[in-house]
């Protein structure tokens, strides 16, 4: 650590120069080339200029007389080199602060500045390491770390404590390689180590190194799609595997599979099941994205698809779905979702609804199909998986549901049930499909938001016993309630559900009248009524608004039943109705029986 020591230019000036019974004011440091000059004879530098905050008198005179002493045993008033980063020459003190700063260390100080650097005064002599070979000289606001294979380098704030929290130089990281360094994003900053870098951005550092490190890099560093590290690398509970948490993602890493990053919803459906330690073992390749959003991965056991869909919950949050399989499958993009082809079945995702709301329908094509296939949930940590008998719910920390999917009908090409037995295992839906000599055979259900679950005969309990009882007629109209919410929401967007009943009663008339013409006025009547029993469950449900939905489903049996043949009449009979619709505050006044179904009713609107 033996460097030269640079040439100081002098500051100080004899008390003389200083007007009696006045200090001078504080200054910006500058050190002083020879201490035994910079005062009149009899005074101490302490009782000239005002001494900085955090040092008393006595630290500043010890501190003006160990620079002395340096000098003195210097020999010259210029510094000379040494061997030694002991020697006085090769140190130096820094007024008022006690204490020495030598070597290679002493050159970083004043490199960056010195005292009015952001490390401010020294706060130690230099210490050396436990590893009896590096140095270091504490600051103020941060230590500067030497050893001969790296150099001297400050380590401070944020960056410090990933250090500490690694075992200082004797963890992983080993010494630092580089002061810290900007980030190309200019927020955050980076520094190396001997066995990793740390990264930092607004809040926290971390470190990332090896293969993770490698694999980060491949796929952009921080500017790339998976952001900034948000851990520290971690040992897995196997003892072999290391990951990293990203801001949009993880790095998982093993001897045998190397550096593989899992993202999105393929993270979400992995983690449910357990990681690296659930039958899909490690990933052993990097995600890919098919058209029409598809993500597939391969793990050492089986593979991820997910379809690319999810039901949203809240920014960041969502419901995703997604089909594992021993061998590929081919995707495919239809109308608002996707197709993933197997030998012999085909899994269809499809949005159906403005509000999030996804069909998905396992279809047997022919006998080559097979009688069992998973359908894989995927959440983020706090929200909890649990089975009822008509479907499986997502719970947040409050054990309030948000979402849920129905458990699947079966129905073959004639419209006859077909049945299925369903099982929930981790966040596996195991589904046990039913056979019929007429293909295909389709296993549809129903994907939601918690406030939509009951509206659908696949979540809702009422409605699916009506569809259980009549399942040709339900199969036929099964998403008539994803057209009628679609319609009703774009002819009014200026609305929303809480100030004008529009929406609510142009869907029911349109719902009811595509369920009329698609099937039969009594099935619509059974259906409609089942709905309203679910909704009771709802948080919003009132009497009031019970009877509303009632008049306005009558309306839409009726124009149903004369727009025969013609679904686009009935959504356009049914938008007029709810435009002119008579606000009823109290429903119970008028005649429920609506026996003429040519107008709707609302409880408010503008």
């Amino acid at each position: 650590m033996a460097h030269a020591q640079p040439s100081m230019t002098p500051s100080a000036a004899p008390c003389s120069t200083v007007p009696s019974g006045r200090k001078a004011k504080p200054a910006r440091w500058v050190p002083t080339k020879n201490p035994k000059t910079s005062v009149a004879p009899g005074h101490m530098r302490s009782d000239c200029e005002v001494i900085p905050e955090g040092f008393t008198k006595k630290q500043a005179d010890k501190a003006e007389t160990m620079e002395a002493a340096l000098l003195a045993k210097s020999g010259a008033t210029e510094a000379r080199p040494h061997a030694a980063s002991s020697s006085a020459a090769d140190c130096q003190v820094y007024w008022p602060a006690p204490y020495e700063v030598c070597g290679a260390i002493r050159d970083k100080y004043n490199e960056l500045g010195g005292p009015n650097s952001f490390l401010l005064f020294p706060a130690s002599n230099e210490l050396t390491n436990p590893d009896g070979h590096g140095k270091r000289s504490v600051f103020q606001n941060g230590p500067i770390y030497w050893s001969a294979d790296s150099g001297a380098h400050p380590v401070v704030n944020h960056f410090f404590a990933a250090w500490q929290r690694n075992g200082w130089e004797a963890g992983p990281l080993g010494y630092p390689t580089s002061d810290e360094i900007v980030n190309p994003d200019n927020i955050g900053r980076r520094q190396y180590f001997q066995g990793g870098t740390v990264y930092w951005r607004l809040n926290d550092a971390y470190y990332v190194t090896g293969a993770i490190r490698d694999k980060w890099g491949e796929a952009g560093w921080e500017g790339g799609w998976l952001g900034y590290p948000v851990s520290d690398e971690i040992k897995l509970p196997d003892g072999q595997g290391r990951m990293n948490r990203f801001e949009h993602g993880v790095i998982y890493w093993s001897p045998a599979t190397g550096a593989r990053p899992v993202t999105a919803s393929i993270l979400d459906q992995w983690s449910r099941a357990g990681y690296e330690a659930s039958s899909y073992g490690y990933p052993t390749a990097d995600p890919v994205t098919h058209p029409g959003g598809v993500q597939e991965q391969q793990f050492q056991h089986d593979r991820i698809y997910s379809s690319g869909l999810t039901v949203p919950l809240a920014p960041g949050v969502s419901l995703s779905l997604g089909l594992p399989s021993s061998g590929p499958l081919r995707p495919e993009t239809v109308a608002e979702g996707v197709v993933l082809n197997g030998p012999g079945f085909k899994a269809r995702f499809q949005r159906v609804a403005g509000d999030g709301s996804l069909e998905v329908s396992l279809v047997r094509l022919d006998n080559s199909a097979p009688t069992s296939l998973d359908l894989l949930l995927g959440a983020p940590a706090g929200y909890s998986l649990r089975a009822t008998p008509q479907r499986v719910e997502l719970t947040d920390s409050k054990g309030v549901i948000v979402a849920g999917v129905g458990l699947p009908m079966g129905f073959d090409s004639t419209g006859a049930a077909v049945p299925v037995r369903a099982g929930f295992e981790g966040n596996r839906l195991r589904l046990q499909l039913g056979n019929s000599t007429a293909y295909p055979i389709e296993f549809p259900t129903i994907a939601a938001k918690g406030d939509a679950l009951d509206a659908w005969w696949a979540t809702g309990i009422q409605q699916r016993s009506v569809c259980e009882n009549e399942p040709y007629d339900c199969f036929r109209v099964r998403n008539a309630r994803g057209p009628a919410y679609n319609r009703s929401k774009e002819a009014f967007p200026e609305a929303t559900a809480t100030d004008d009943n529009r929406i609510d009663a142009a869907r029911h008339c349109m719902w009811n009248g595509l369920m009329t013409e698609g099937a039969n006025r009594g099935f619509a009547e059974r259906m409609a009524a089942a709905h309203e029993i679910d909704g009771r469950s709802n948080p919003g449900w009132t009497r009031n608004a019970e009877l509303m939905d009632g008049y306005n489903n009558k309306t839409g049996v009726q124009v149903g039943l004369r727009n025969e043949g013609s679904p686009g009449n009935i959504e356009v009979t049914c938008l007029r109705y709810a435009r002119e619709a008579r606000i009823v505050p109290e429903p119970d006044t008028i005649d429920l029986t609506n026996p003429n179904g040519i107008d709707l009713i609302a409880l408010r609107h503008p």
